[in-house]
Order: structure tokens, then sequence, then C-alpha cells
């Protein structure tokens, strides 16, 4: 006769907890495009310019038609916040950090010379302009 040995259940609640830390990290870090830009933008084309190639620490800032400037979802009230944020993240990835400028089309260049300017005067000098290659892209 064969004898059973008991055997003891698992305690999975270890591993759950692991599962659930894991998906609360990546939908806290997942970059979520949809909120990078306002869709009521008009982009001006550039048909002869080439793709930029977007890299993580990229800043993003929207110059919108009445020339009020955002950076995300936030409106910034005046260029000396736009130019803090710019000088924090500079402190944090160095003066190489790329911004890109997303200017609507509707806009007075004006306005986004006046970006232009803030992020001159931090000495970053890595400045790219959002464009559309052809319509309907």
């Amino acid at each position: 006769m064969r004898k059973t040995e008991e055997v003891e259940p698992v305690n999975l609640t270890p591993m759950i907890d692991i599962v659930f830390q894991m998906i609360i990290f990546f939908v806290t870090t997942v970059d979520l495009d949809k909120d990078k830009f306002d869709k009521e933008m008009v982009i001006p084309e550039a048909p002869h310019t080439r793709e930029a190639k977007p890299e993580p620490s990229t800043i993003y800032i929207q110059v919108k038609k009445n020339g009020t400037v955002w950076i995300g979802s936030t409106p910034l009230p005046n260029d000396a916040f736009l130019f803090g944020m710019l000088k924090k993240a500079m402190s944090i990835h160095g003066q190489n950090i790329p911004v890109v400028i997303h200017g609507d089309g509707r806009a007075e260049h004006r306005h986004v010379r006046r970006v232009m300017d803030v992020v001159a005067k931090t000495g970053i000098w890595r400045i790219n302009f959002s464009a559309i290659q052809k319509k309907g892209t």
C-alpha cells in the first residue's frame, strides 16, 4: 500500500501582488500620444522635409492659434514658466535635450518666434518643428 502525502496549497498572493504592481507600473508609464497634441490645431505642410526620430526625453511645445503656449495638456501662463520648465529638463537630461515646437498653422509667426527665443535663452540647441509631409498623413 502507498502512503499519500498531504500537499499544502500554493500561496498565490505574492504572485498576484507582483502582477498588479506591474500593471500599475505600465499603465502609469505608458506614453499617451493622444494627450501630447491638441487635435484642433492646423499643422502646416512641409513636403520636402525629412522625418525626425522622436526620443523619449523630447519636449513637445504647442503654440496655439491665439498664441498660448502649452506643454502636453498644461497651458503655461507666461514665458517664465516655459523657461523654468526647460531649465529643469535641461538640468536632468543635459543641453542636448530635443525640443519640438508644434505650431498651429494659423498662429502668427511672432508667437512661434517668442517660444524659439525662450528655448534659445536656456541654451538648448536641438529645436525641431512639427509639420505634415503630405496631405492626409
